[in-house]
């Protein structure tokens, strides 16, 4: 879980990270990273929109959380949203920004944990959900988004494959990179987009997904073996 804290001042931010260490100390399967600003206009500067969780203190020196949470609500319709404040009249305006939920100040552990623990209900939910619509002659039918281990296009075609079978789609990788982007799919090469976690090993200018060789070229290298170190190390 990528986490980013928008809080002033350093004893609450301190506070907030106790709380995410004591809490994965009692949730074995909970594994997270976190970075903290002091000042809203770093924030936006810095994001970008693979963060799950946002916790925003509303009232900070250069700008209302609130209206940090209105501008990446631009550009990241999928981050969730937990405002820490100590006027609850304030959190009310979460609605307008889809908030998930608010902590009051003082924090309590109990409080925080119980608000945590929705977040990845949330999050579980939004990634294990997404789904895939297959269409053919004879209908539509979805499959799950997570069983892919690799998409690739060939002419006007597209082709999914999973463990068990592969399919032949009309659409454009551009079109499926999109839509996967949640579960942070990658191109290895101009024609192939990979699952990582499907992903086996890397040999030389080769990857292995699910037990298929695929190319990688010299224009993807690079920020292929970046994201898929990132997710494999857990901080994706």
């Amino acid at each position: 879980m990528k986490i980013v804290i928008l809080e002033d001042d350093a004893v609450q931010a301190g506070q907030i990270s106790d709380y995410l260490l004591q809490y994965q100390q009692q949730h074995a399967g909970f594994q997270y990273v976190f970075k903290t600003y002091s000042t809203g206009g770093r924030l936006l500067e810095e994001y970008r929109p693979d963060t799950d969780l946002l916790l925003l203190d509303i009232q900070i020196p250069d700008m209302l959380g609130i209206d940090v949470a209105r501008q990446i609500r631009q550009k990241d319709s999928r981050v969730m949203i937990i405002f820490v404040t100590n006027l609850a009249q304030y959190a009310i305006e979460g609605y307008s920004v889809s908030a998930l939920d608010y902590v009051l100040k003082p924090i309590n552990f109990f409080s925080f944990s119980k608000k945590l623990d929705r977040a990845i209900r949330v999050l579980s939910h939004l990634k294990n959900d997404l789904k895939l619509e297959i269409k053919s002659k004879n209908g539509s039918r979805w499959i799950d988004a997570d069983e892919v281990t690799y998409i690739e296009v060939r002419s006007h075609e597209v082709c999914i494959h999973t463990e068990q079978e592969s399919i032949r789609q009309w659409g454009t990788l551009a079109q499926y990179e999109s839509l996967l982007q949640p579960l942070h799919f990658i191109r290895c090469n101009a024609s192939f987009l990979v699952n990582p976690k499907y992903v086996r090993t890397v040999v030389r200018d080769q990857v292995d997904v699910a037990r298929d060789m695929l190319p990688i070229s010299r224009t993807f290298r690079k920020d292929f073996l970046n994201t898929l170190a990132q997710y494999k190390g857990g901080t994706l």
